[in-house]
Order: structure tokens, then sequence, then C-alpha cells
């Protein structure tokens, strides 16, 4: 256990993360050198599209160091905000942590927000300073930055992930600042499960930890929360290719191949340990709350059922993801979900189109309210008005930007509803913290604070009370039918200009039919907003040269009639396209 050293790569989202990664896998000779080597921890095509890590991954390594051979166990987290929750599993599964800053953008909310984490889970933390060869690298200003943090700059280091320039430097600092791994207790056998995911052959996969004994093909093994027992068929790390291992031992980081099948049975954050034994759970993770919720229904009512069984495989490795089954008089049965974020949504509607061939229609994102007795709604229809008193969830925003910016994010804020609570100076940098419904931030904020401060500042939250607050039922009608995919619960200050918002929107992205199409805006059976696609039009007169105009008027008249009638009988087929249009404002 000497020999193990145990770490994550923490970071604000496109500081080098994965390119680090990538450098530290070529230096201990897990992969050849190349300039193909880019993202190779990023297994999703996702991933490597977007340019961001989603999923945390666990390597194994070896390093020589002074005649010593090391095993260096690599977590690569996330860095975007909506999957902190990734972080925090990942560190608990680690004893130190590279605390990575771009030299271009210095320290940012992410950088903060997953410092904290790593300081709850009292890692040894090594400051590094990334990018110092790209033009406009501010070295000294992300020192200083980091230095506000509490670092000393004599335990600073620099590095280029991209060229490699100090990496291998970088590699040896984490084996002397890293502590191994050290057993609580010897006589037991105990293994933290901090991932898993579902293989169609081999069945439920779990990445865990070994705490404390060995774990070795064919023992018999149980789950404590779920109180679960199988066998180990068998185990592997990856190094980045699968290598079977005959066990894994107090202080290794590996994969256990086990007969479950039923998902459920795994959860991310229990507790492994042998059939006969009895021990204490280990500390699992601090539980993640979702803010955001939408419904998700199959276009084809018949891939109901598919999409439940693929709902359930994407829960078993993101623990984050909440749904329960819903039915709609419009949309048919599906599922209303709970995610970290807007991006956490995304990310998870385009899984479930790729991996699973599932076209879906999402509803407009929402938070979850509560009553003024404490019930918990979620939908528009569970108001018992269409306008009432309800408790609204508060959030704690955390936003870094220069300073020049101050006013520009003032003014976003007071559109929001926001208030607020202190500022605080890094470095050149500022940090404003704000008291913000949390309804404000979760469709198009960080896209507008970004606009306003030309990309410079970083955002991150945290939903810390409720407050009253006055709501309104804002209903859709498109060709005088309700939808219910469009329903919002508003604040009844803005609810004229979101109905207009959403109407003038659905102008714009709903397709012309052979008849007018009405859109309206409806708060208590009172229109609030009304636009009108236009329907496609035939010069029916074209034909006429001349001649007296009753002629003309009476095929206007012809035509009317038939517009009408295409309106009575009309059914209109709204495309995920329109949906997805409506996800940002």
């Amino acid at each position: 256990m000497q020999n193990i050293r145990n770490f994550a790569i923490i970071a604000h989202i496109d500081h080098g993360k994965s390119t680090l990664a990538d450098r530290i896998l070529e230096i201990t000779h897990a992969v050849n050198a190349s300039t193909d080597n880019k993202q190779l921890l990023d297994s999703m095509d996702l991933e490597k599209e977007r340019g961001i890590t989603i999923k945390l991954k666990a390597i194994s390594l070896h390093y020589n160091l002074g005649g010593k051979e090391y095993l260096l166990n690599l977590i690569d987290t996330p860095g975007h905000v909506d999957f902190s929750y990734e972080v925090s599993r990942s560190l608990s599964a680690c004893e130190g942590a590279v605390l990575l800053v771009d030299a271009t953008k210095g320290v940012q909310a992410q950088t903060i927000a997953n410092l904290n984490h790593a300081l709850d889970e009292n890692l040894a933390i090594i400051p590094v300073v990334n990018k110092i060869d790209a033009q406009g690298a501010e070295v000294e200003k992300a020192i200083n930055e980091l230095e506000g943090l509490g670092f000393l700059a004599s335990e600073i280091l620099q590095i280029s992930a991209k060229t490699g320039q100090y990496v291998k430097e970088l590699i040896e600092e984490i084996i002397k600042r890293v502590p191994p791994p050290a057993p609580t207790h010897t006589d037991l056998n105990r293994s933290l499960v901090f991932d898993s995911l579902y293989d169609l052959y081999k069945g439920v996969v779990t990445a865990v930890k070994v705490a404390d004994g060995v774990f070795k093909k064919g023992d018999r093994i149980k789950f404590l929360a779920t109180n679960t027992e199988t066998e180990i068929l068998s185990l592997y790390k990856l190094t980045p290719q699968i290598l079977e291992v005959a066990s894994l031992s107090a202080g290794e980081v590996g994969f256990f191949v086990t007969a479950i099948k039923a998902i459920e049975n795994a959860r991310v954050g229990d507790t492994i340990t042998l059939k006969n034994q009895s021990p204490e759970a280990l500390a699992g993770y601090k539980p993640a709350f979702p803010v955001v919720y939408l419904s998700l229904y199959p276009i084809d009512p018949s891939d109901f059922l598919p999409l439940r069984e693929a709902m359930g495989k994407l829960k078993l490795n993101d623990y984050a993801l909440e749904y329960t089954a819903e039915s709609s008089p419009s949309l048919g049965q599906g599922f209303r979900c709970g995610f970290l974020g807007l991006l956490h949504s995304e990310i998870t509607i385009e899984r479930l189109s790729r991996e699973y061939n599932l076209d879906l229609i999402a509803t407009t994102p929402s938070v979850n309210y509560k009553l003024l007795d404490g019930t918990e709604i979620s939908k528009p229809s569970q108001l018992s008005a269409s306008t009432q008193e309800i408790l609204e969830p508060i959030a704690t925003v955390e936003i870094i930007a220069p300073s020049q910016y101050l006013g520009k994010i003032g003014e976003l804020i007071h559109t929001r509803r926001g208030v607020q609570l202190g500022v605080e100076n890094i470095a050149d940098q500022i940090k404003i913290t704000y008291k913000i419904p949390l309804s404000e931030i979760i469709t198009d904020f960080y896209d507008e604070l970004k606009s306003r401060t030309q990309g410079f500042a970083s955002l991150n939250f945290e939903v810390t009370s409720y407050e009253q607050v006055t709501v309104s039922k804002l209903e859709i009608f498109i060709n005088n039918d309700p939808l219910d995919a469009l329903a919002q619960i508003v604040p009844s200050v803005k609810a004229e200009s979101v109905g207009r918002a959403t109407a003038l929107k659905l102008k714009e992205v709903l397709p012309r039919q052979q008849f007018s199409l009405p859109i309206q805006a409806i708060i208590g059976g009172k229109i609030i907003a009304r636009e009108t696609v236009a329907a496609f039009r035939k010069d029916v007169t074209a034909k006429l040269y001349g001649g007296d105009v009753t002629r003309k008027n009476k095929l206007l008249d012809k035509q009317k009639k038939g517009k009408k009638r295409l309106k009575s009988i009309g059914n209109i087929q709204i495309s995920q396209e329109v949906f997805t249009a409506l996800l940002r404002k």
C-alpha cells in the first residue's frame, strides 16, 4: 500500500483536465505518444464533440521513481457545475487532488467549488497553473489568485499539459505529496462503490476503491445498503485497456464484475463486503439533489417500455438522475425527470437518443415548488388556482468575474429578482454572492452572464432556502387546444412577459399549415398574449383575367370555407425540434 497513490484532477471546465490526463498516460507509458492522443479518457462521442468530461474515469498507471514502482490511480473528473456530484464521488476514492488553473483565465467559480469539495475530504492538494505557454497567459496573476486561496507560491507548480512541459515533474510531486491509502480495519473486507455501469453481457459492473482487506475472483459478496448477495465473476483495472487481475487489495481501485442483473441492487455510494461479514458501512457521498425538472415522453407510444429500461440503466451510474412515471392527456405515458442543471438534462436526452435510439419530446424545464403547507409540487396542474401564494426555491449564487463587469452583472441580477449578499476581491477579480430564485437561473441565465461579461464570468450555485412568492399557472393553447408540455408555473409579476415571449417563440418555430394557426397564452381563462402562424396561401384567382369582381369573390369565399373545414379537423403534430427550441428562452 505504501506505493499506491490515488489522486484526482479537478478544475473549472475547459482548464485542461483531459489534456493533462492524456500527457500523464503518455509519460507513464500507458499509451504511446501520438498527436492523436486527445481526450483519451472521454469515451463518449458527446464528450469529444462538446469538449467536456461528463463521466469520471478511473485509470491505473505505473511509474518508476528512485528505483521504486508506484501504482497511480488517476481519476479524471468533470468541471461543469452540473456534474459536480461526479467530482464529489471521485474525491471520496482519493487521498490527493491536482487543482488545475488555466493561466489565461485564472481562478473561476468551479475552481473554488471543487477546492472546497477536496478540503471537505481532507485531501492533499497540489495547486498547478496550466497553459503557461499559451498566448495571453498571465502566470503571475494566476499564482496570485491561488495565493489568495491560501496556497504558498513555493508549492504552486507551472506546466503545459498541451506540450507536456513539466508534467513529469508534476507526477513526481504527486508521489511525494499525496499520502498512500491507510486501511482502517485489517480484519475486515470493505469496498466503496463510487461508480457503476451496465454491460449487456456481464450485467452490473461496479467501480470500487478497496478500503480494507482483499477481494478475489469467486468471493461471495454482499451490498450492505440493499443486502444483495452475489459472486465476483472477475476483477479488472483500466490501464486504460481492460486488464483482468486475480485480486484487488486495500488501497487499490478497480472493477467488480458481478452476477447482478437488477440494476437497482448496486447503488453508487454503497459498501461491498464479504457474505459472512457485517461491518459498519463506509461513508458514502453527499446526496445530489436535482434542481431542474422536465418530462420526457416517447414520440412513439410503444417506446415507453424501452424508455423505462433505458432510464434505469442511466440511473445506475448517474445517481443524481431522478425519474417517476407520469401520464399526459395529450402526450401519453412518460417520465417526470429531475436533473442537476440544463446541461445535465440536455446530455441525458442526447444519450437516450443516441445510445438507445429513442425519439423523445421534452417539456419546458421548471423547478419544484412547495405549497404553504409544505407539499411539493412539480407541475402546473397541481396548483389549485390560476394564481396563488406558494414557496419557491432560492439559490445562493457565486459569480467570479473581472471587477469592471460588476455593473453589468448587477443589472442582470436585478432583472432576475436577485439580491446581492456580498463582494470579495480575489487578486484582480471579484467574487460576488447573490440570493436569486432558482427558476431565474435554470435556462438562459449562464448564457446571458457570459454575454454581458465577454465570456470572463463563471458561476456556481447551490439551493439554500425557500421563500414565499405569488405565481400564476400559464397555459399555452395551439389551435384552441391546451398543450400540457408547454404549461408553466411563473411569478405573477413576470407572467405577461413570459406568455408573450413564449407565444412569439412558438410563432417562429412552428411549421405553417394549410390553415391559420392561433397561439394563445392564457392565465385563469384570460388571454394575455396571442400570435397567429399564417396559413399557406394559393392564389386561386390567378386564372381569372378580367370579368365581374363577383367571380373573384366567389372563388375566395370557396377557399375560406375549405380552410375553415381543414381547421376544424386539423390535427397539429409538433416535432421535437419545437420543444428543443423552447428549452432556452
